[in-house]
């Protein structure tokens, strides 16, 4: 188990419904089968992340396939590691745990499968979709998992320090993030903003080594009022723009926009 303490950094063993340190330190184990290791002070509001009605809007969107090829490209990069030994996989920012639904259809053992994320309703829905893994209410800048636990991390739009990715990788691990390319949504955006601004390139992951780079590019063709809504209430930037133009795309029945991707991985160095 790779859990361990947010106050004092010893690991975290299950005994019947609660997780506990040998300092005494505890944790409940919700009925859905996630645990809350986001401490008090790590939050900067009474429920931090993204509401309950954006992840249920994302989860309705997700699982009507408008990202399947996504998933399917973050698959072709990490289902290989899934083959060799029992590799520990870890979520940043998991949100309500689609793609990790996605990795263990395609075989990446449901055991070793974990994630975070600092928004309590997201790890929720997530734990009850796959009660063979692992959640936790987590913040990505404090990540309450053990020194060189984790084989294989993936990151799909969520922040976090480079230290702390370095800090939680086996070496010879490796790190999928995955970012907004620079026409990602650039319709919607053109619609929202008076100058729109293309994505900028993300910067390198120090401390680990850049092995490959690739696009994931594909038209994305929203049917469907309430489909749209869903999308609408899930992108970030959509609640920003003018709200004139979020309530006339809100009326649509079908929006016609770029899905643009950029996928890095990186691996840490292996040990001397």
């Amino acid at each position: 188990m790779i859990w361990q303490c947010p106050h004092c950094n010893h690991p975290l063993s299950l005994e019947k419904q609660n997780w506990r340190c040998s300092n005494g330190h505890s944790f409940d184990r919700a009925k859905e089968g996630y645990v809350n290791l986001l401490p008090v002070q790590q939050k900067r509001s009474r429920e931090p992340g993204d509401s309950a009605e954006m992840l249920s809007a994302r989860r309705r969107f997700l699982e009507a396939g408008y990202y399947l090829p996504l998933a399917e490209a973050i698959c072709a990069q990490l289902l290989p590691i899934a083959g060799s030994g029992a590799p520990v996989l870890l979520d940043l920012g998991c949100g309500e745990g689609y793609y990790t639904r996605m990795l263990a259809e395609g075989g990446w053992p449901f055991g070793n499968i974990f994630g975070v994320d600092i928004a309590k309703a997201g790890i929720r829905l997530a734990a009850k979709k796959q009660p063979q893994a692992h959640f936790a209410v987590a913040s990505s800048f404090h990540l309450p998992v053990a020194d060189g636990s984790v084989d294989a991390l993936l990151r799909v739009f969520a922040p976090g320090p480079a230290e702390e990715l370095v800090r939680v990788l086996k070496p010879g691990g490796v790190l999928l993030d995955v970012s907004p390319g620079p026409d990602h949504l650039w319709s919607l955006k053109s619609h929202l903003y008076d100058t729109p601004q293309q994505h900028s390139a993300p910067k390198p992951v120090s401390g680990l080594t850049a092995l490959r780079e690739s696009r994931c590019t594909f038209t994305l063709a929203i049917a469907g009022n309430e489909t749209v809504r869903d999308f609408l209430a899930m992108t970030p930037f959509a609640w920003t723009g003018r709200a004139d133009a979020r309530q006339s795309l809100e009326q649509q029945g079908t929006l016609r926009l770029e899905a643009d991707f950029l996928l890095r991985c990186f691996a840490k160095p292996a040990a001397e």
